[in-house]
């Protein structure tokens, strides 16, 4: 069974039908949330197999890059004292060396031909002069006899061992994600494994007799089941490939029976609905026996919300509404994912990246609550623009407007929205 270290010391509401609800600030739910999510233990793995994760550790070189002196540019290697600036000479051509050739240390007074990449011995001394600035012809052709230099511009055009690293530097430090461009520096710098913390596994778990898998039409009283697939994709979007999901109905037994499964194989547990207070709420009614918390969070979409663990392991409990069950992805389960890749991550909206954006359209004033609202972003020659996802700004039913959507702008209690042309901040996606 995967475990995570989990705590909670937030009080539980006294009865599934009880009325009261505990209510918190957004920073106080985040608190809450990130509280419940450690890595797990880190592990060390082939630098190929640890693409995605979050280095444990710096990670140091191995080789310096590049790992010897080389050549630049196609062209030719001579001894920079045979050369003026400005100058016309021609000179013996003694040598050819390849990529992956070995090494030819021309005389003075004689030329050797050099290919891009191709190892010099030692670049003291030496210049590359470019193939366009001799009387070779480029591309593949016969070693010439001799070549005349007609352009020096006083550039050696070699590249000297261990000019981007040397062996012992730091490539990377520990938080740092192996993603494409640090793959391709530790590969070239000869590390071969690192230590990561591991991707996490989460399940994401709907409930609700009236969700219809997509693979099937609803009939009267049912709806397609959005939520599940849709939380699934956001989490591969954040570079988790482990997502299981699973569906019940609104029987207790049938959701206990899940949330085992679930907790077998995760590191995460999200589930979808059932967390306010109809007769129904399936999810409430389980797991207020848990060590979970059922509250309001002072935002809207996604008021209701619930945190806690079952079995050890962190459920975050999202609600219904897709609009708001999309919101409160992008509120809580984002930092909480970020936590357990690894991430020292605060529980504030200032750590996360954001745009300076112009309205493009006029957006909602907020009431007695944050209003969160996603918004459709586009990029020109004068910067971002904004756009509310619906005309209104708000609907957290409209589930058919969240195509496109790239960041989401939070306006505060009583706050009044942008007009268009007016400036706003966008925490991106």
């Amino acid at each position: 069974m995967m475990r995570v270290s989990c705590s909670l010391t937030v009080p539980c509401p006294p009865s599934v039908g009880d009325a009261f609800m505990p209510t918190a600030s957004i920073t106080e739910h985040l608190t809450r949330v990130l509280s419940l999510c450690t890595p797990a233990a880190p592990v060390t793995l082939p630098v190929p197999e640890a693409t995605g994760c979050v280095l444990a550790a710096d990670a140091h070189a191995i080789l310096p890059v590049p790992p010897f002196s080389n050549s630049a540019m196609d062209g030719f290697l001579v001894h920079a004292s045979d050369l003026a600036e400005g100058s016309v000479i021609t000179l013996p051509v003694v040598g050819d060396v390849p990529a992956g050739g070995g090494a030819i240390t021309p005389a003075p007074g004689t030329a050797v031909r050099i290919m891009t990449g191709a190892a010099i011995a030692d670049p003291h001394g030496l210049v590359v002069i470019p193939v366009e600035d001799t009387s070779a012809d480029p591309g593949p052709q016969d070693l010439p006899e001799t070549v005349t230099i007609s352009s020096y511009r006083g550039r050696a055009h070699i590249r000297p061992r261990g000019d981007n690293v040397n062996t012992g530097d730091v490539l990377a430090g520990a938080g740092d994600t192996v993603d494409a461009g640090l793959l391709a520096g530790l590969i070239s710098a000869g590390v071969r494994e690192v230590s990561v913390f591991p991707a996490p596994a989460v399940t994401v778990l709907s409930s609700g007799d009236e969700l219809v898998d997509a693979r099937y039409t609803p009939t009267t009283g049912q709806i397609p089941d959005s939520n599940r697939p849709m939380v699934a994709q956001l989490l591969r979007e954040l570079g988790i490939t482990h997502v299981t999901e699973l569906h019940t109905g609104d029987d207790p037994a049938d959701f206990t029976a899940a949330l085992r499964e679930a907790v077998d194989h995760s590191h995460l547990i999200i589930t979808t609905g059932g967390v306010a207070a109809g007769a129904f709420d399936v999810v409430k009614t389980v797991m207020s026996a848990g060590d979970m918390w059922f509250g309001h969070v002072d935002m809207q979409p996604g008021k209701t919300q619930g945190a806690g663990s079952w079995a050890g392991v962190p459920v975050l409990c999202l609600p219904g509404n897709p609009v708001a069950a999309y919101v409160s992805f992008l509120m809580f389960v984002t930092p909480a994912i970020a936590r357990l890749r690894g991430r020292d991550t605060p529980a504030d909206l200032d750590s996360r990246p954001r745009v300076t954006a112009t309205a493009c359209a006029p957006f909602p004033s907020a009431r007695a609550k944050n209003l969160i609202v996603p918004v459709r972003l586009t990029w020109d020659a004068n910067g971002a623009g904004a756009s509310p996802f619906t005309r209104a700004g708000r609907g957290s039913h409209f589930a058919a407007s969240l195509n496109g959507v790239g960041g989401f702008v939070l306006i505060p209690p009583g706050g009044t929205g942008p007009q268009a042309g007016g400036k706003v901040t966008v925490y991106l996606t």
